[in-house]
């Protein structure tokens, strides 16, 4: 049975990266004031490819120490001066505003937001969809040069403090666990129920009708447990599955996996602090692993490019927007960039080729990878969609939420009762 680490921005938060929309729009804004009143502008025109500032006030750059973003600071001096932000970007301007007033924002869902609007909103002015597209793919360049230079700076410093070494060693330790086969499905804990009393059950047998006796066999001393547990017991295989299913399992049976799959959403490369398997003496074999970045990676312009758009197909407008026979509707659609490079189709590979449990971690699950999510966890070799929920400061956490994110990638909600792994048998692995 294998395994698939599936990552998310929330890992890369809880590494100490600040990865998050917010962080970049935050960032992007920081820089711009800089930019701004560097000396060079006082009392003339500014003006990039994303926003025009008419007249700048002859101020000097100062820091601000307070709690406010960065786009506040801004807004503060302008206001005072009676200045105002003309943007020519206004994918960026939605951007802004919206995270100005949630303190959150998700890129990809205003994104798909915004593309519905461009052709059922009728008033003027429109947001036409080549000018949606252009100014989607600035915000794309510029995360992209943010998020190199975050994951430089992580790069050079994880783990250095004795906290992010434990933390390590806790992610570590959890990805390359043993199995717990109460989380898996039932149809699941039926096939490896009938697969253990395969191996055992002639053995048992003729020890059973005094044909050979424990001791005539080499076994392991978890072996030896199970053997005795069925001796003399008429249905073998109830008493297979209700041992698997307890918490004393471990006591009598040792599966880990055999092939991990870190399946990375995020364009960053953190999973590399955990690429090196345990090696274990029961076992003859070591752990395999392999790394998908199923959105690309940063700086690859050739087969691995990131991938910035939206991914639901599952969505009830989505047929609406192919029946458009417009193919600027769907330039960034994920589904047709996943055509660009292999990982798509090395994903598929690695799931049909055997039973898979899955570990959430820090992914929301959201709709803008639904048509993908769902592919993986109603597969027919998925036996377990465990996630690892998140501690928040004030003692809540978000398991509940992650759970209704889930469910919308579900359309067999039996199937999703089945697979997904409740709250008593997982944990909060991030804050």
């Amino acid at each position: 049975m294998n395994r698939i680490i599936l990552i998310g921005n929330g890992f890369d938060l809880a590494h100490g990266m600040p990865t998050s929309y917010g962080n970049f729009i935050n960032d992007y804004w920081g820089n711009k004031r800089k930019e701004i009143w560097n000396g060079k502008y006082n009392d003339k025109k500014f003006e990039d490819d994303n926003i025009i500032l008419d007249g700048v006030p002859s101020i000097p750059y100062s820091e601000v120490t307070t709690n406010e973003s960065e786009y506040s600071k801004l807004l503060t001096i302008l206001k005072h001066y009676k200045a105002k932000i003309k943007y020519k970007n206004n994918f960026l301007k939605t951007l802004t505003e919206r995270n100005h007033s949630l303190n959150w924002v998700d890129i990809e869902k205003e994104y798909y937001s915004l593309l519905k609007k461009s052709y059922k909103d009728f008033s003027k002015p429109r947001y036409s969809i080549t000018d949606l597209n252009k100014d989607f793919g600035a915000i794309e360049s510029l995360l992209e040069e943010y998020l190199t230079k975050v994951q430089k700076e992580f790069s050079t410093s994880f783990p250095n403090t004795k906290d992010k070494k434990n933390f390590k060693s806790l992610v570590y330790n959890v990805i390359y666990a043993d199995f717990k086969f109460k989380e898996f499905s039932e149809s699941s804990i039926n096939q490896l129920t009938e697969i253990e009393f395969q191996r055992v059950n002639n053995y048992v047998k003729d020890i059973e009708e005094e044909k050979i006796s424990i001791q005539d066999l080499e076994l392991s001393e978890r072996d030896i447990r199970l053997y005795q547990a069925l001796i003399g017991i008429k249905d073998k295989r109830q008493k297979i599955k209700r041992i698997l299913k307890s918490d004393s399992a471990p006591n009598y049976f040792r599966h880990r996996p055999e092939n991990i799959l870190f399946l990375n959403f995020n364009y960053t490369s953190t999973e590399t602090h955990y690429d090196n398997p345990p090696t274990d003496s029961e076992f003859e074999n070591d752990i395999s692993k392999d790394v998908i970045h199923i959105h690309g990676v940063l700086n690859n312009k050739t087969d691995n490019k990131i991938i910035f758009g939206f991914g639901d197909e599952i969505d009830k407008d989505y047929l609406e927007i192919e029946d458009l026979d417009d193919n600027e509707y769907l330039q960034n659609i994920k589904s047709m960039k996943y055509l660009e490079s292999d990982s798509y189709k090395r994903l598929l590979d690695f799931i049909n080729s055997n039973n898979y449990q899955v570990f959430i971690f820090g992914h929301s699950c959201g709709i803008s990878d639904r048509t993908l999510l769902n592919t993986l966890f109603e597969h027919k070799n998925c036996s377990s969609v465990k996630p690892y929920y998140r501690k928040k400061d004030d003692g809540t956490d978000n398991y509940s939420e992650m759970i209704r994110n889930i469910s919308r990638n579900f359309t067999d909600k039996a199937s999703m009762r089945d697979k997904v792994v409740n709250k008593e048998y997982t944990e909060a692995l991030f804050k």
